[in-house]
């Protein structure tokens, strides 16, 4: 194909003429065709994915172009048709799902302009839409003055955030601001001679051990090394990090002269969605004079809520904060902000060049990480102007609504156990079958109790010695695992509905159990939604548990007395 046919096919620039409007139509029939589910479709294809594999195996580009209709066609029944159904209600899995229509026209806006908003010069208005995002998130976390954005949005100079394509870049981002703070050289001169001026042989980040895995990723890139990333314990079921632990640990740390880099707040976890409390954490980190760093990368958007926006207490004295709108604000991939308290900040990583992000520009690849970036800020903007604060404070009330009743009929059944406590709209739990469920909840109490009631309650209760006790329980848990484990598998694979799984540690010690973790938030989603998705894991539950009932019997004598009264 010449130059000529190219143009006038592809880059003329008159495109409203019937074979555009025509490719338009089928490939806008067909996403709707997708998100509307006329035709019943699973959550999850039917094909395998080594089968949906090799319509992509081949490694060599095309040589000749093929025509409009026949790529969409390909693209169709290729890729749309063996997409995941993220935006149907029975899907509670993960954090994406279901988004509003309107963001349809934004994405095609956002691609048909093409704005790169690391300058001014190929993102016009888009800068300062982006800016005015940026001042509304962060006031929405640190609560200043009318007149200090009107500043912010008339200075080059000062910036109180990025946007960013993820929760991933905000944490490194917010992470390289934290290190450059206690290094003030480092950026320049680098890791060795910064930790030697510093007369330090080791610099470290503390976080609850439901940090996210970004954390370990961030050091890894800093130069500070994952195994340098501290893992302070939680408290079991409330997920929260350990205070006491936590002072202990910097204790220990300081008499070792161990620089600590930053303390990090979760709020809330990807994995419990509960928060850590900040307010303390906060005073923490101004008496050692250590950065405080909240990952609000879930929990960010829940200070849209009068009601709930309490459980966040004590972030606005955070130095940054990452929120994503991917996520709780309901956004499509991909947006995130990460947010800062000082407005000087961001200087520590400010950069410029002769032909772009130039001294005195408004540009804002000066202080972010990424370079090029699309103009997805533009998604987060159009949403509040849509929603305001009311429609996305309406939003977050049902997700957590529907958490709190997914918890309510989990913990009620006879064969589910709530495993964390609900906070935002997460909910972890895992299947114990119901013939088990009693005699677990009460082997559980035992368990949590010091050594010395431990005895007398297993005498009391008839379970036998501790060590068979011990034997015993961790036989079930990890026969429970197994049933958890397929069980979630298995409903993947029918596409009715989706859970994920995660592993968690528990009061069992020295056990880690397998959950079923469900994230709710769909607005469609609803208590027959819930209880659908609840009566076709205990069906399928109680299958794989039929299947290994006998084997467990046979294999562990301590287990068949432990549940001599169910299992015989």
């Amino acid at each position: 194909m010449d130059i000529s046919s190219l143009i006038s096919r592809y880059f003329h620039s008159s495109i409203n003429d019937m074979e555009f409007q025509k490719w338009v139509s089928i490939a806008l029939k067909a996403i709707l065709d997708f998100l509307e589910n006329h035709n019943g479709f699973k959550i999850h294809s039917d094909k395998l994915p080594s089968e949906i594999s090799k319509k992509f195996i081949s490694s060599k580009i095309p040589d000749k172009g093929q025509t409009i209709p026949i790529v969409l066609n390909e693209t169709i029944e290729n890729i749309i048709k063996n997409s995941v159904h993220v935006s149907h209600p029975a899907f509670i899995g993960h954090m994406t799902g279901a988004s509003p229509h309107f963001l349809l026209i934004c994405d095609l806006i956002i691609s048909a302009l093409n704005q790169n908003v690391v300058k001014i010069e190929t993102a016009l208005s888009a800068t300062f839409v982006e800016m005015q995002t940026l001042c509304w998130l962060h006031r929405l976390i640190y609560e200043k003055s009318e007149n200090f954005y009107k500043k912010i949005l008339q200075s080059s100079q000062v910036a109180v955030g990025n946007c960013c394509s993820g929760g991933t870049i905000g944490n490194i981002t917010a992470l390289v601001a934290a290190r450059n703070n206690a290094f003030p050289e480092i950026h320049r001169k680098g890791v060795y001679l910064s930790y030697k001026k510093a007369r330090c042989d080791r610099a470290v980040v503390l976080v609850s051990e439901r940090g996210h895995y970004s954390i370990k990723k961030a050091c890894a890139v800093m130069g500070i090394g994952e195994e340098n990333v501290i893992s302070i314990p939680c408290h079991h079921f409330t997920n929260k990090i350990n205070i006491t632990e936590l002072k202990k640990r910097i204790k220990n740390l300081t008499l070792n002269n161990v620089k600590i880099i930053a303390i990090i707040g979760i709020a809330a976890s990807t994995e419990t969605g509960n928060v850590d409390e900040l307010s303390i954490l906060a005073r923490i980190c101004k008496e050692n004079k250590i950065w405080f760093h909240v990952d609000a990368a879930w929990g960010g958007a829940i200070l849209l809520s009068k009601t709930y926006k309490n459980l966040l207490n004590g972030i606005k004295y955070a130095d940054s904060v990452v929120v994503d709108g991917h996520k709780f604000m309901y956004l499509t991939m991909s947006q995130s902000a990460v947010l800062f308290k000082n407005k000087h900040s961001l200087n520590s990583i400010r950069q410029s060049a002769h032909y772009i992000i130039r001294e005195g520009s408004v540009d804002l690849g000066k202080t972010s990480i990424e370079g090029s970036r699309r103009f997805d800020s533009f998604k987060l903007w159009f949403s509040f102007k849509v929603f305001g604060r009311d429609g996305y404070e309406t939003l977050i009330n049902n997700a957590i609504k529907n958490a709190f009743m997914l918890a309510q009929l989990a913990s009620a059944h006879p064969s589910f156990e709530l495993t964390s406590q609900p906070e935002t709209s997460i909910v972890t739990y895992r299947f114990i079958p119901k013939e088990l469920k009693m005699r677990m909840e009460l082997a559980k109490k035992i368990h949590f109790l010091e050594n010395k009631n431990f005895g007398n309650e297993l005498k009391k209760f008839y379970f036998g010695k501790k060590s068979d006790f011990l034997r015993a329980t961790k036989k079930i848990n990890s026969a429970l695992n197994i049933i958890n484990t397929n069980l979630q598998k298995e409903q993947r694979k029918n596409g009715k509905s989706f859970v994920s799984r995660t592993t968690l540690q528990t009061i069992w010690k020295s056990q880690e159990i397998v959950v079923l973790r469900a994230v709710p938030f769909h607005p469609l989603t609803n208590k027959e939604t819930l209880a659908e998705i609840l009566r076709e894991q205990e069906a399928l539950g109680n299958k794989h548990f039929a299947k290994i009932r006998k084997r467990l019997m046979k294999e562990e004598a301590e287990a068949v007395r432990f549940f001599s009264d169910f299992l015989i």
